[in-house]
């Protein structure tokens, strides 16, 4: 088999090759270490390579794969990990020059267990500083710019930008990443990639940098829902399990139809949001639109003076960035330092009504396995615009988030598809939209049942 289109296949795809013996992990993995250091950002898209790691995890899976020994139908499939994880004796420093140097000597958990299922490690990839922003721009460490618009400069999505961007461009086979307000869910809407955002608690975070200990979670970013369920498996511990599409008529979704949501859709993308949902529509899918009184509830927290995620970071990071405050991106400052002010108190209020939000929800969706809506309403904004404007910056970044954020705040489990892209204009290429589903606490398997179906319903507008 040839060599050329390897990087175009899905991680499970790789993994089944490599067990009918017709790709060599050890090949695969020099595959993908050529096309990153072919790419004019690999220093924008991974800030570190682990390739003497990679090296020997691939020997080991080749070992493995000859003797019939495989550990996973992942065995042998080379992946990126954004620079939040620990990665024994390789450095991992959050995308802050506040961390450089930082060198950790064991490995995070869902690395540890990605490595017990035979995955390979290419190297750590970019992101916002410290997670804090779902623009993916990084202008201390660098990031890299959008792959879809070859026509202006646009930001990634963030806050797992290198990562969206390592799958999109063929220098992984799928990425792990960590979502706070969106981090997964974004970049992957933004770049045409499958994002599943998990139950909180459900993968480890031992290892992990944090932003919001309370709200931070790991999640993979890839090429098909298929491979976001194996993906699942692994870092959560569990058995693997079966998807399978479900009978159209026995899914119960509803779309949320609170203005909120469709306020943030611009021009471009609306034609892609209508063509998606009556495409359901015409396959059978009763979509009921609902008003969910508490996403409109989340409205005001969201703006709120007490920011409870801020109060975290400053927890994590506050200290640091007062030791050397021009060490670290002016935004992503300004959005830390006001936790400052916060009390536990504070916090611990925030938390008490965040709780009774969870509670409501769940009662009136109780009859809904998922809530569709957008996952971004607007294609990624220009570098050159929210790097000039403060005011852009942060307007940008809270339409952004606000959609994805409800997940984290609900407490939910969440997964953006891609489902078409928007025509292509002399401003901007054509560039991918992202469809999100949020389901109940721990119902990915569920969620991933529902995303399996609706992903052969995309098929045709996603070609």
């Amino acid at each position: 088999m040839s060599a050329a289109d390897w990087h175009d296949k899905t991680a499970l795809q790789l993994g089944d090759l490599i067990g009918r013996g017709e790709i060599d992990p050890r090949e695969l993995t020099e595959h993908y270490f050529s096309r990153i250091n072919a790419h004019e950002e690999r220093d924008q898209i991974y800030m570190a390579l682990t390739r003497p790691r990679a090296e020997r995890e691939a020997e080991a899976a080749a070992a493995r794969a000859r003797e019939g020994k495989r550990l996973s139908p992942l065995d042998g499939v080379p992946i990126s990990w954004k620079d939040l994880f620990d990665s024994a004796g390789d450095p991992t420093e959050g995308g802050s020059r506040l961390l450089k140097g930082r060198v950790p000597q064991k490995d995070a958990e869902a690395l540890a267990r990605a490595t017990k299922a035979g995955l390979i490690c290419l190297g750590k990839t970019s992101l916002t500083e410290f997670a804090f922003s779902g623009l993916g721009y990084n202008p201390t460490c660098g990031s890299p710019a959008n792959p879809h618009d070859p026509v202006m400069a646009r930001v990634p999505g963030g806050s797992s930008g290198g990562a969206a961007v390592s799958v999109a461009e063929g220098l992984a086979a799928a990425a792990i990443g960590t979502d706070t307000g969106g981090s997964v869910r974004i970049p992957a809407a933004w770049n045409g990639l499958v994002g599943l955002k998990t139950t909180f608690g459900a993968v480890p975070l031992e290892g992990v940098l944090p932003l919001s200990p309370t709200l931070d979670t790991v999640g993979p970013l890839t090429r098909d829902v298929a491979d976001a369920a194996a993906l699942f498996a692994v870092l959560s511990g569990r058995e693997a399990f079966a998807l399978q599409t479900k009978p159209h008529a026995g899914l119960r979704l509803a779309l949320a139809k609170n203005e909120v949501i469709w306020n943030t859709v611009d021009e471009a993308s609306w034609p892609v949001f209508d063509a998606a949902l009556e495409h359901l529509r015409d396959a059978g899918l009763a979509l009921p639109p609902i008003d969910i009184p508490e996403i409109d509830a989340f409205a005001q927290v969201w703006t709120a003076p007490f920011n409870p995620v801020s109060w975290e970071a400053y927890q994590a990071w506050g200290d640091k960035i007062e030791a050397h405050p021009e060490l670290c991106f002016k935004e992503v400052r300004e959005r830390i330092m006001p936790g400052k002010a916060g009390t536990r108190a504070d916090f611990d209020l925030a938390w008490d009504y965040l709780r009774s939000l969870r509670k409501s929800y769940l009662e009136n969706t109780l009859e809904i396995d998922a809530v569709v809506m957008p996952t971004v309403g607007f294609i990624p904004p220009l570098i050159e615009e929210i790097s000039e404007s403060s005011d852009i910056y942060r307007r940008t970044n809270g339409r952004a988030l606000f959609n994805t954020a409800i997940g984290n705040q609900l407490g939910l489990c969440a997964l953006s598809l891609p489902i078409g892209r928007t025509a292509r204009t002399g401003a901007h290429g054509a560039m991918p939209v992202g469809l999100m589903l949020m389901a109940k606490p721990g119902d990915e398997e569920r969620l991933l049942n529902i995303g399996l179906t609706l992903q052969e319903l995309f098929k045709d507008l996603n070609a």
